[in-house]
């Protein structure tokens, strides 16, 4: 496989709008009917977030988007819950109490289209096996890449630091433009690979990349063992490492760490990630490799640049992207 092919992401947000379209006069759909027609039902609140930002909703009729109960939830035109309700009795579809009444007769899911979801969980399986797992040595300097959304745009940032995260060495942002796809849990990295893929191209251009690079996203700990982190180390071929604030899959083998201790993350049987309390006064992060680097080191290493919860490389990145975005 192309390892570039995992930067090309569809424009799900489109997608979605598109789908609209479809739903004829006098019928509803609900949420969680176009997150399967896209091929996930996890999907269901990333339809939401797109039916809440539309800007068109004359051209993209998103009144026509109900609950999955038949209640008729809320919409973002001029007149909020009061016009969508208005806009369905005018084609004759019968709301009581906020509620469809005759929902089943009037509720819509033959969409035509070719769902994009299990294709990228296809390229997600395909993922792991391109992830190289070795020790690096020695580690001369560390990065922290992470992307944040405000009224400026999208913007990713890149900042490394000496190895023992004391000192910024360099800085590099990347700003664009609209987001194509929503956030969906599991697949993270194709809404935010595309702003990081053109953040490191200038960072290698510029002056090549730190040793190691930390990543605000999941490594392999992820249900199909392809997060952020790992998309990202593959398409560059570049030792990464993920870092997650929250456990989105697995499980810690004994009780939540003390300052300065790791516990294991098992999926599945398999050590696939570390849960480590970096701060006393925050919550543990979650570690895994992303590409290229051990486990046990990518751990030690964490512990070593982290004088917050984050690694300070990432914080930096953090505050470099939000203070950019806003």
């Amino acid at each position: 496989m192309d390892k570039r092919s995992l930067t090309e992401v569809p424009d799900l947000k489109k997608m979605i709008l598109e789908l609209l379209v479809q739903i004829p006069e006098g019928m509803v759909t609900s949420y969680r009917d176009i997150a399967e027609a896209l091929g996930d039902g996890s999907a269901a609140r990333a339809v939401g977030t797109v039916m809440s930002n539309n800007d068109e909703p004359e051209r993209y009729p998103c009144w026509r988007v109900v609950r999955s109960t038949g209640e008729v939830g809320k919409y973002s035109g001029s007149g909020g819950r009061d016009e969508k309700i208005g806009k369905m009795r005018d084609e004759g579809i019968e709301v009581e109490d906020g509620k469809i009444n005759n929902f089943s007769e009037v509720r819509y899911d033959e969409f035509d289209v070719d769902p994009p979801l299990p294709r990228l969980r296809r390229l997600q399986n395909k993922l792991e096996e391109m992830v190289e797992i070795k020790p690096i040595d020695p580690v001369g300097s560390v990065s922290g890449v992470d992307v944040s959304y405000g009224q400026a745009g999208v913007v990713a940032a890149y900042v490394e630091m000496d190895d023992r995260g004391e000192e910024i060495l360099y800085r590099k942002t990347f700003r664009k433009d609209g987001v194509k796809f929503p956030y969906i849990p599991g697949y993270l990295a194709f809404r935010e690979l595309p702003f990081m893929d053109e953040l490191m191209k200038r960072v290698q251009e510029d002056r090549g990349f730190s040793d190691v690079v930390f990543v605000d996203g999941n490594g392999l700990l992820h249900p199909r063992r392809a997060g952020l982190a790992t998309h990202l180390g593959v398409v560059l071929d570049h030792p990464t490492i993920g870092i997650a604030k929250k456990l989105l899959c697995g499980e810690v083998k004994g009780d939540s760490p003390d300052e300065g201790e790791q516990r294991e993350v098992r999926l599945a049987g398999d050590r696939i990630g570390l849960e480590i309390k970096t701060f006393n006064r925050a919550n543990p992060i979650y570690v895994s490799i992303g590409n290229r680097i051990k486990l046990v080191q990518a751990g030690d290493l964490t512990g070593k640049i982290s004088t917050y919860k984050l690694p300070e490389p990432l914080r930096q990145a953090h505050k470099t992207a939000k203070d950019k975005a806003t």
